[in-house]
C-alpha cells in the first residue's frame, strides 16, 4: 500500500458519506446526517466514485456506472456468483467484527469535463489512477497488484440480490410539486434551465447540489442549485446541461412545453408528457 490515507483522497474531492453497519446478521449502512444534501445526490449520480476506510486507511477503491445506491444494494445482499460483492460483504463484516469502523467516501462530480465533443468520465478515468496510487489491500493489494472494479463485474447477475435499498428513502410522488417551462432557444441548445420562482420555493439554498432525473430513465444528471444568476433569486440549474440539452433535443421540439416535478430541495425529473 501507498501512503496516502483519507485525507488525501478527501482533499481531491471524496466525502464522507457514511459507514457500513451489521444489522441482524446482515451487511446494511447508514448515510452521514452532517450534510444530507450532499449525501442524498451522492447516492443517486451514475459514474461514482467509491472508497471504504478504516480509520485513516483506504481498504478498497471501487466505481459504479449506475448509482451508489443499487451498488450498494448488491453488497448489502450478493448473489451466489457475484464474487466481488461476496468478497467485499466478507472483508467488511470481518472488519466491523473486530471492533472496527468501515467509512463510506463517494466522490460524484458535477462539472463535466469535455474533449470536443465528447464528455469524459472523470471518475472513470481516476479509478484507474487511484488504484494504482493506492493499491488498496481489498483491491488485491495484498497480492502486490492493484485490480480495478471493471465494467464486466459491474454487469453480474443482479437477480441474485434480493435486497431492498437501504438508507434514506426519496420523496413520494404523492408529495412531487408539478411546474412545466417553454424550452426557448437558451433551454433548448445549451439545457441551461431557469425553473421559475414558484418552483425555486421548493428547492435547496444556492450552490446546493440538485440531482436532474427524467421519467423515461434516461441517466440521471448531478447539478448544482444556482440562485444568483436571476435577479428574482429563482433557481438556475447549473451544471451537466449538455446531457439536459441533448435530452430536450431527442424528446422535443424548440418550442415545446415541457413539464417536471420538484421532488425535494435537491432534485427535479422532467416528464415525457
Amino acid at each position: 500500500m501507498s501512503n496516502m490515507t483519507k485525507l488525501d483522497i478527501m482533499a481531491i474531492g471524496f466525502v464522507d458519506i457514511g459507514e457500513w453497519m451489521i444489522e441482524d446478521g446482515q451487511l446494511t449502512y447508514r448515510l452521514s446526517a452532517s450534510d444530507p444534501d450532499l449525501v442524498r445526490v451522492s447516492m443517486e449520480v451514475p459514474n461514482a466514485l467509491y472508497a471504504f476506510v478504516e480509520n485513516e486507511t483506504i481498504l478498497y477503491i471501487g466505481k459504479t456506472s449506475r448509482s451508489l445506491r443499487k451498488r450498494f444494494r448488491t453488497y448489502c445482499r450478493p448473489g451466489a456468483r457475484q464474487r466481488t460483492n461476496l468478497k467485499n460483504n466478507a472483508n467488511i463484516k470481518a472488519t466491523i467484527s473486530r471492533g472496527a469502523t468501515v467509512g463510506i467516501l463517494a466522490f460524484t462530480p458535477v462539472d463535466l469535463f469535455r474533449y470536443g465533443d465528447f464528455e469524459i468520465n472523470l471518475a472513470a478515468g481516476l479509478e484507474d489512477s487511484l488504484i494504482r496510487r493506492v493499491n488498496p489491500p481489498w483491491n488485491g493489494g495484498a497480492l502486490g497488484k492493484a485490480i480495478t472494479e471493471s465494467a464486466a463485474l459491474e454487469a453480474e447477475d443482479d437477480a441474485d440480490a434480493t435486497a431492498t435499498d437501504v438508507g434514506n428513502a426519496e420523496l413520494s410522488n404523492a408529495h412531487a410539486h408539478s411546474f412545466s417551462l417553454t424550452l426557448g432557444p437558451t433551454y433548448y441548445e445549451r439545457g441551461i434551465v431557469n425553473v421559475g420562482v414558484a418552483a425555486s420555493e421548493f428547492l435547496g439554498s444556492d450552490g446546493a447540489p440538485c440531482l436532474v432525473t427524467f421519467q423515461d430513465g434516461w441517466p440521471a444528471v448531478a447539478s448544482k442549485i444556482n440562485r444568483t444568476a436571476n435577479r428574482s433569486g429563482g433557481v438556475r440549474i447549473v451544471g451537466g446541461n449538455r446531457a439536459i440539452a441533448e435530452w430536450f433535443q431527442s424528446r422535443f421540439e424548440e418550442g415545446d412545453v415541457v413539464s417536471f416535478e420538484v421532488l425535494g430541495r435537491n432534485k427535479i425529473r422532467f416528464l415525457t408528457n
